[in-house]
């Protein structure tokens, strides 16, 4: 009876430190993962953090290191500060992908609003396994004139 009760304390004991040791294995694991991500003007293109606000797509190109087949990387698309035409922090877009194996170069992209950018300042938050890795701002600046559209409004004012 003696041996039973000791071993009962001894369980009691190993199943909390037991348990304590899978869930720091879980959140090293996510945390051995880094992610390299920019804001550009296509899949391969320039890189930049800011876009004209008739630019049809905006993108957030990423490299990762350190994942498995399986793990998840989400972009979170939100809106800080575009005036009247959202509250601050809204969110936009969401997307997730799966990554299959130990390196992955991807793309998150946002497509134009159908009534157009709203001018202002964004960002887009990287997670991997719901773990916020990285944050990239950027911001959407009025579309500029074209020459043609220029030259007529001096015409137009005598200059």
């Amino acid at each position: 009876m003696t041996c039973y009760f000791a071993r009962a304390q001894t369980m009691k004991r190993i199943f909390p430190l037991l348990i304590g040791v899978l869930s720091c294995a879980a959140f090293a694991h996510a945390g051995e993962v880094t992610v390299e991500a920019t804001m550009t003007t296509g899949p391969n293109g320039q890189e930049t953090t800011t876009f004209a606000a008739d630019a049809p797509t905006v993108f957030a190109t990423f490299k990762t290191k350190g994942g498995s087949d399986g793990d998840k990387i989400r972009a979170v698309w939100i809106a800080d500060d575009v005036g009247d035409a959202a509250p601050k922090g809204t969110k936009i877009d969401e997307k997730t992908l799966k990554m299959e194996g130990d390196t992955e170069d991807g793309v998150f992209s946002l497509s134009k609003p159908t009534n157009g950018w709203p001018v202002g300042k964004y960002h887009v938050e990287i997670y991997v396994n719901d773990e916020q890795v990285t944050k990239l701002k950027f911001t959407i600046k009025a579309a500029a004139k074209s020459k043609k559209h220029s030259n007529e409004a001096e015409e137009e004012s005598g200059d």
